[in-house]
């Protein structure tokens, strides 16, 4: 092996001794600041947490690799290996690890450096779906920008372009890939997609955040998916290492969102126009995505058809009129508020823009655009002013919510979930529940209430929420507010509405009164959700949209 002395530099990276005296390597990262790529403690011990174990391929493709010190123990656990690709930002670290490697049976090749117009080749030969990448993830932090190119250029290699056209047969089975992190509406779509008999693959990314382009790279080589669905970008990493392979195996990816893009997208990379199809669950924020180049379908949420064995009445729910949902007290808005300089002024401003927001319901988000562009002198970067929005726009929620429920107390509204919050909100007098399962409580109490009351989030300027489908889907009796949305997905015979705040008490004792019509309603309002708006049409849907 070629040793260099203590701090001898490496063509962009220093090699020096750490503490213990072995050596360690310290770059100059993308970032302009000097990174050490291993521990200057005990480096060999530390290498341990990069070996993978038995890998079944005989070529790997070590991902960086610092000064190589886990790459013998890599080699020594896969005996099989026949050919080693050494990929390493820097030429002189890619020679001291090569020369760690004595077999003179193993076939390695180095990827380093620069050449003129861009990134070095991978060598001739090399298939994704036969090699197996190693990982050094110092090296990945230091340099992201190089080692995307490979992530991307390792995990298509060999693989052929294009779309299998099995996507383009309407009615085709197809195999579809959700990278799952059991968030909302995540499971509702795999049961769409299952129901429609689709062969759905999960990828669980649950506590592996930074690790989502090799679940990609691994998933899509493995599996060749003819469709990739992601909500509200969850599983797809920051970079867009994964809708670049997408991209270039011609693999359809599909983004729908079901919260505001605005605050999904902060510190996010969204996919390149041609990479993706964007859905949007709110026609009110298609125009600004749709500027950017995308194409944008509108796809409204719906109801998950696996909640009604769940659908029953349970006396410990029988509520006359219940309201299921959180107090929004819990912290939330005050996590906001450090991002923003929440001083005196910002706070009398948001109190009167909180009211106005409220007032105008059904376009907010052009109140929120006059507002943001008010409290400029106050906001002083597009960070700030995006934090301050999300302020406004859950503060006017939480402050809805707050005055309406006010209203209904009391005709004896019951609370489920988030029994401290609302007693902080109302008192401790309240009828306050604790949190209700989604999936196997709620359901049950919607069966189980008289008048279940919705009031939708302020996010949404036209479009409905998840509960105008679920509530009547499980045997239940809805009264929401007006949306745009509202009578373009029910007839008006089929769902009860109040208008502002002022009107929902009077409504509820109306309809608490006329339980013969509570039931002639929630029975047209099933039939239409289960004939229209299920997960299992949504998914329908976005597939012949692709």
């Amino acid at each position: 092996m070629t040793s260099l002395p203590s701090d001898t530099p490496a063509i962009g990276a220093r090699v020096t001794t750490g503490r213990r005296g072995q050596a360690t390597a310290l770059v100059i990262g993308e970032d302009g600041r000097e990174t050490c790529l291993h521990s200057v403690y005990d480096p060999v011990r530390e290498a341990e947490s990069h070996v993978p174990g038995r890998l079944d391929a005989a070529t790997i493709v070590f991902l960086g690799t610092g000064l190589g010190y886990h790459l013998l123990p890599t080699l020594a656990l896969n005996p099989q290996v026949t050919r080693v690709v050494i990929v390493e930002r820097y030429p002189g670290l890619a020679a001291i690890a090569a020369e760690r490697i004595s077999d003179p049976s193993l076939r390695i090749e180095l990827v380093t450096g620069m050449i003129p117009g861009g990134f070095p080749p991978l060598p001739q030969g090399l298939d994704a779906r036969t090699l197996r990448v190693v990982p050094h993830p110092p090296s990945l932090a230091a340099n992201p920008s190089w080692y995307d190119h490979y992530q991307v250029a390792v995990a298509t290699a060999g693989l052929p372009g294009g779309a299998t056209g099995k996507s383009n047969r309407r009615g085709a089975s197809l195999t579809v890939l959700v990278p799952f992190e059991a968030y909302y509406a995540q499971r509702e779509c795999i049961n769409g997609l299952r129901a429609l008999g689709h062969r759905v693959i999960t990828l669980d990314c649950r506590g592996r955040e930074g690790e989502e382009a090799a679940i990609f790279r691994d998933a899509v080589t493995r599996d060749r998916p003819d469709l990739v669905l992601s909500v509200n970008m969850r599983g797809l990493d920051r970079r867009g290492v994964a809708a670049e392979m997408l991209r270039r195996l011609g693999i359809p990816l599909a983004l729908w969102f079901v919260d505001s893009p605005e605050f999904i997208l902060y510190g996010e990379a969204m996919p390149p126009p041609d990479a993706c199809h964007v859905f949007m669950w709110d026609r009110g924020y298609i125009p600004a995505v749709s500027r950017q180049g995308y194409r944008v379908s509108y796809l409204p949420l719906a109801a998950d058809t696996a909640l009604v064995d769940a659908a029953r009445f349970e006396e410990r729910f029988r509520a006359d009129i219940s309201f299921v949902g959180n107090s929004l007290v819990s912290g939330f808005l005050a996590r906001l508020a450090v991002k923003f300089p929440a001083g005196a002024e910002a706070m009398a401003f948001a109190d009167r823009a909180i009211d106005r927001i409220i007032a105008r319901r059904g376009d907010q988000l052009q109140v929120l655009d006059e507002l943001i562009a008010q409290a400029g002198h106050f906001l002083a970067n597009d960070e700030q002013r995006l934090f301050f929005r999300a302020f406004l726009l859950h503060g006017a929620t939480s402050a809805y919510r707050t005055r309406l429920l006010q209203r209904l107390i009391p005709l004896g509204l019951t609370f489920f979930g988030d029994p401290e919050g609302w007693k902080k909100v109302f008192g401790p007098s309240i009828n306050a529940h604790p949190d209700v399962n989604y999936f196997h409580e709620t359901p049950a109490v919607y069966a189980s209430s008289a008048v279940n009351v919705n009031a939708t989030s302020l996010q949404m300027p036209h479009t409905v929420n998840q509960r105008v489908f679920d509530v009547p889907l499980c045997n239940g009796f809805l009264l929401t507010d007006r949306q745009g949305a509202l009578f373009e997905l029910f007839a008006e015979d089929e769902v009860a509405v109040y208008d502002g705040i002022g009107d929902a008490a009077e409504k509820a004792l109306y309809y608490l009164e006329r339980p013969e019509l509570r039931g002639n309603i929630m029975e047209k309002a099933r039939r239409r959700v289960l004939g229209e708006h299920t997960y299992g049409h949504r998914m329908g849907q976005l597939i012949a949209d692709l």
